[in-house]
Parts: C-alpha cells; sequence; structure tokens
C-alpha cells in the first residue's frame, strides 16, 4: 500500500509540475515588440496630449518596427509607468517638471533644446532605460549578441528621433543629423 501511495504522490507531484506555466522567456522578437509597444504609447501619450503629430509619432516608432505593424497592448498600469518615466527622465535631465517640458514642446520646441547642454545626458538615459531589457536579455543568453545590437540600433534610432522633433502637433518630421 505504501508503494502505491509514493506513487499516487510521485504522479501528483509529476501532474503539478507539467500543469505549471514555464517562465517566459523573451526572444529578440518579444523584446522587439515590447520596446516598440514602449515607444509607441509614449507617442500615442504625445500625440493625445498635442505634443506631436501623427506622422511624428510614425516617424518615431517605425525606427523600430514597421508603420504596418500595431503596437503590442501593454498592460495599463506598466503604460502609465512607461510614459510617466519617459517624462520624468526628460524633466530631470533637463532640470525643469514634466508639464514646464510638455510646455515647451507645445511651444515648438524639441526634446535636444528643451534640454540644452544636457541632451545627450538626457538621450543616453532614454536609450538605457529603453535598452536594459535587451542587455539582461543578452547577458541571461536568451539573445545573441548580433539580435541584441540590432535592437539596440533601432531603438537608439527611435531615441534620436524624438529627441529632434519639434513639439505643437504640427505635420513636421525633422531628421536630426546623427554626429
Amino acid at each position: 500500500m505504501t508503494a502505491l501511495r509514493r506513487t499516487i504522490a510521485f504522479l501528483a507531484v509529476l501532474a503539478a509540475l507539467v500543469a505549471v506555466p514555464s517562465v517566459a522567456r523573451a526572444d529578440a522578437t518579444d523584446l522587439r515588440e515590447r520596446a516598440h509597444a514602449r515607444v509607441a504609447a509614449i507617442m500615442e501619450d504625445a500625440v493625445g496630449s498635442d505634443i506631436y503629430s501623427i506622422p511624428q509619432e510614425m516617424y518615431v516608432t517605425t525606427a523600430i518596427l514597421p508603420g504596418y505593424i500595431d503596437p503590442k497592448n501593454l498592460p495599463a498600469k506598466v503604460e502609465a509607468r512607461t510614459i510617466d518615466s519617459f517624462w520624468q527622465i526628460v524633466a530631470d535631465g533637463a532640470g525643469l517638471s514634466v508639464d514646464q517640458v510638455q510646455a515647451r514642446l507645445r511651444g515648438g520646441a524639441t526634446l535636444h533644446r528643451i534640454s540644452g547642454d544636457a541632451a545627450d545626458d538626457v538621450r543616453d538615459r532614454i536609450y538605457r532605460w529603453l535598452s536594459r531589457p535587451v542587455v539582461e536579455a543578452q547577458f541571461d543568453g536568451r539573445i545573441s549578441a548580433t539580435e541584441s545590437i540590432e535592437l539596440r540600433d533601432d531603438i537608439e534610432r527611435a531615441v534620436y528621433r524624438v529627441m529632434g522633433q519639434p513639439g505643437g502637433g504640427r505635420d513636421v518630421v525633422l531628421v536630426p543629423r546623427r554626429n
């Protein structure tokens, strides 16, 4: 009888282990979709706040994925944290409040101009923040170095694009120069 109980207990444990979902391991495609979703959430919020235009939004988000691909939906809390974090990075770097940064953008300034001498630091902070999951995935061995470099290049392109766009909701897309 004891052997039967042990067998039943073993089978129950085995069934429980099989039923437990495995930990999600992001691959390069998942990370790209996630980065795209985060940038799209920021830009959609900015368009909704009359800071940027829809063509500017498309220009920035297409640095990561083509325009015909809809952004992945983020959970509401993640989306809100993403938007808040972005504006806080910019505001802290510029030495202004979020409201002041957004007001200057609505007036037609660029994030680069608003950030002044700290523009390179702000751009780097945004880039590092958006790239952190990619770097972690590379170090964990979930993506290759080549996949990491390609995705980080696209994230960097999106950051350069958003830094160079004049606010005010105009249909003006400026292509920033890279030194």
